[in-house]
């Protein structure tokens, strides 16, 4: 069975098979007011086209808004749209920028919105930009770090050459990079720790589309970048220091993004990086100019937040798939709703089924979900800090945690005070939602509230996967079998209308051996 037909197949099934569809709403967006539209029935760009029919499921009172080659196109209740103008929100809290697996951007949008983002808009297929109200005591970007399953990189931004924001900016070489970010980075707020100090921080550079050949070597544009902000806080400055560089847990992880004017987005990563209000034809892009993004990440040294900690740091499954994208799954199948349900409405088990389980990820996964138990509250339990040589020096080296205490902590205008509220709160939901799940159901005395059952016939993933369960802390709520699923007994289990078989089968890629026993089993 060709590959990739298999394993659309297999999603379809995994969507289709579970009784609770997802019908949570997409926030509409009072602050947007569209002047003008045009009726738009036959999007030329596939993803675009892909992702409004999937919201098309969405409720009637919906305005989904996607971004695509610098355009926004809408969908409402009579049909698809280009739209051709915008009036911009009149207020501006802080704006951030999410990324995640390619597909997964109506997810992550999701997430955003049930955890407060304001004005969430995708943004190619593998982003999201939200924004923070301006009047909320709620740092919407702790919030998203701490609570967030499917992104990878969550960021704020600084500054951007996008000509909304700074007319007339043109930037398409190092000297013209190096003068952009001395002339539009508030460097005292971003570097200053508020004592007369300086914050560590390291930069690294996206490029993204077709840039000019000056900026086209990354690693010699974010010394660039580096250089403008180091000598102009040694400038302001009468004592001369300069901030340290620290490329493994840095105060102040910063990100520079390069859009070539010239380049196409689907090409590259799948998002775009600009903000909303570009709204330049393509016609108009000059492809020796590039607009430049300038980001801070709010979370541990800029690393990607799919891994949760649990996983073996000496040994992966060679065919594991990403913590992000077993969590995106399982939120598209409904198994969140299921386990509301169970625990809300009807009081029937939430059952979930894995017979291909491998070193687990569904099933670990599916338990974060079902128990509320918040990702960031996982990185911080499983973090191994001898797991990085270069942790904070000092007599608390080994104690250092830079999940417990993420960059967001520790700058300047950071609400410490808000972390740690988030921090009591997620433990206590984490607490209740692990107890829901170990208790009897009363409607099914034999079964708990939340049943997950896993399977796998390879004895060495099936070694992974109960050091994955055992390190994830979840050891009396997964029941892990070892064998052939064909001879797995698990009928007293399954609950009809009430469970969800999810896998994720030997596609014939990274894994090559017995693929065809596998799908017969």
């Amino acid at each position: 069975m060709n590959h990739v037909l298999a394993q659309s197949l297999f999603l379809s099934i995994l969507i289709w098979c579970c009784t609770y569809t997802r019908c949570d709403s997409f926030q509409s967006f009072p602050s947007v007011a569209t002047t003008s539209r045009t009726k738009y029935m036959s999007p030329t760009s596939t993803s675009v086209e892909k992702e409004l029919r999937v919201q098309q499921k969405r409720p009637n009172d919906c305005h989904i808004k996607i971004r695509n080659h610098g355009q926004q196109y809408s969908m409402t209740n009579d049909g698809f749209y280009l739209e051709d103008s915008f009036e911009t929100p009149d207020y501006y809290g802080k704006q951030y920028f999410a990324t995640c697996i390619p597909g997964l951007a109506s997810t992550l949008a999701n997430e955003l919105i049930n955890i407060g983002a304001s004005n969430v808009e995708i943004s190619g297929s593998s982003g999201v930009i939200f924004y923070s109200s301006s009047d909320d005591d709620v740092d919407i970007g702790m919030k998203a770090v701490m609570y967030v399953r499917t992104a990878h990189r969550i960021m704020e931004l600084i500054s951007t050459s996008s000509p909304s924001y700074y007319d007339g900016v043109i930037v398409n070489s190092r000297d013209s990079l190096y003068s952009f970010i001395q002339s539009n980075t508030p460097v005292q707020s971003l570097l200053g720790d508020g004592k007369g100090g300086l914050l560590t921080l390291s930069v690294n550079v996206i490029l993204n589309g077709k840039v000019p050949k000056d900026l086209c070597h990354s690693h010699y544009t974010a010394l660039t970048v580096k250089n403008a902000l180091v000598d102009l806080v040694r400038d302001l400055r009468d004592d001369g220091i300069r901030p340290d560089v620290d490329i493994d847990d840095p105060d102040v992880p910063l990100m520079v993004v390069l859009k070539g004017n010239g380049g196409s987005n689907d090409n590259n990563r799948g998002y775009d990086y600009n903000d909303r209000n570009d709204r330049r034809r393509r016609d108009d892009f000059d492809e020796n100019v590039v607009d430049v993004s300038f980001y801070r990440v709010l979370h541990a040294g800029g690393s990607s937040l799919h891994r949760r900690g649990y996983r073996s740091s000496s040994a992966i499954h060679k065919a594991a798939m990403k913590e992000s994208m077993a969590a995106g799954l399982l939120l598209e199948a409904g198994w969140d709703k299921l386990c509301q349900a169970a625990r809300e409405k009807d009081g029937l088990p939430a059952v979930l089924v894995d017979p291909m389980a491998g070193s687990g990820t569904f099933c670990v996964e599916a338990a974060l979900i079902a128990s509320d138990y918040a990702p960031g509250l996982m990185r911080m339990r499983c973090y191994d800090s001898n797991s990085n040589s270069n942790s904070k020096s000092g007599e608390n080296a080994n104690k250092w945690n830079p999940h417990h205490i993420p960059p967001v902590l520790r700058w300047k205008d950071s609400k410490k005070d808000y972390w740690k509220k988030l921090v009591i709160e997620a433990r206590d939901r984490a607490a209740s939602g692990m107890d829901w799940i170990n208790e009897k159901n009363p409607e099914y005395p034999d079964l708990t509230n939340c049943v997950i059952l896993a399977n796998e016939m390879n004895g060495s993933a099936a070694d992974l996967a109960t050091s994955n369960i055992v390190k994830a802390g979840f050891e009396k709520y997964i029941s892990l079998n070892e064998g052939d699923c064909i001879n797995w007994d698990i009928e007293s289990s399954v609950i009809p209308g009430r469970t969800i078989v999810v896998s994720n089968p030997p596609w014939g890629l990274r894994l090559t051996e017995d693929v065809e026993e596998s799908w017969l089993s």
